[in-house]
């Protein structure tokens, strides 16, 4: 069985460019991975079907679970596959907005990979990815990137030094969907986006990212412990940021989490460290 670390992310950048025709969101983010991760096992024994086990017993395990799905996913392309066993030792929050699920089903794909006698071509491997869920491609490149679409265009940008970043989240967490309904007109758009080169001249330039995220107007309306959080953050004066949808904040520095937030001391993790089986 080989045990991969899922890497959760966070957004330096989270820009909404308009509604799309099938009724999502067109986004542009700057997507990077951090040094906090899940661990995923995966093998592959004589049988059929998919054994999944996980240390949170609130998380199904069935199709219900995104890394069960990348399985499947690979099964039906590959009938002679075997049985898939995965073991995922959940160290991520649910609901935090760092993409915990996405990046344990990317793990279980690059796992895979690794145990197939013949790999799936890279194209097939992203299209697989980008069919479970829009930051799955990311955590199948990891490091630093830019994205567009619904987050699964990426360029990959030159790894950013290696920073240090605490994740603070509040008790309550916040449904994406809910986060996205509740966006003013103006907050939706239209815009244009600044594109890859722009972030990766920028990025070589200042040696630090630019901050902003469009959802975190709605968030804090929606929930005042994400507001309250942000107004701390704000007032120690260290560069912070919401992570995607929330609820988890993001500061880059390290720093003791108030009372009533969970906090992880970490630091950004570059697209090697992705790579490295743990």
């Amino acid at each position: 069985m080989l045990r991969l670390a899922a890497p959760a992310k966070i957004n330096l950048h989270l820009e909404i460019l308009g509604r799309r025709d099938d009724g999502f969101h067109a986004l542009e983010t700057v997507f990077q991975t951090i040094d906090l991760f899940d661990i995923v096992g995966v093998g592959c024994e004589p049988g059929v079907g998919i054994a999944l086990t996980c240390s949170d017993r609130t998380l199904p395990l069935d199709d219900g679970n995104l890394a069960w799905r990348a399985a499947a996913a690979v099964q039906a392309r590959r009938p002679d596959l075997g049985r898939v066993v995965i073991t995922l030792d959940k160290r991520l929050p649910a609901g935090a907005g760092l993409g915990g699920g996405s990046s344990d089903a990317a793990a279980v794909l690059r796992a895979l990979q690794r145990l197939l006698p013949q790999s799936l071509p890279s194209a097939e491997l992203y299209a697989i990815a980008a069919g479970l869920g829009s930051d799955v491609p990311f955590f199948l490149l990891g490091g630093t990137a830019h994205a567009l679409g619904r987050g699964e265009e990426l360029t990959p940008l030159p790894d950013l030094p290696r920073l240090p970043v605490t994740i603070l989240k509040p008790v309550r967490d916040l449904p994406t969907p809910a986060v996205y309904r509740a966006l003013t007109d103006e907050e939706r758009g239209p815009r244009q986006a600044r594109g890859p080169e722009w972030w990766r001249e920028t990025l070589a330039r200042v040696q630090a990212p630019v901050l902003e995220n469009r959802l975190t107007g709605p968030a804090m309306r929606l929930e005042p412990q994400v507001r309250d959080l942000l107004g701390w953050l704000t007032r120690s004066g260290m560069p912070h940021l919401l992570s995607g949808s929330g609820s988890a904040c993001f500061a880059l520095a390290h720093v003791d989490a108030p009372p009533g937030v969970r906090g992880w001391k970490t630091f950004t993790r570059s697209r090697a460290r992705l790579e490295a089986l743990e």
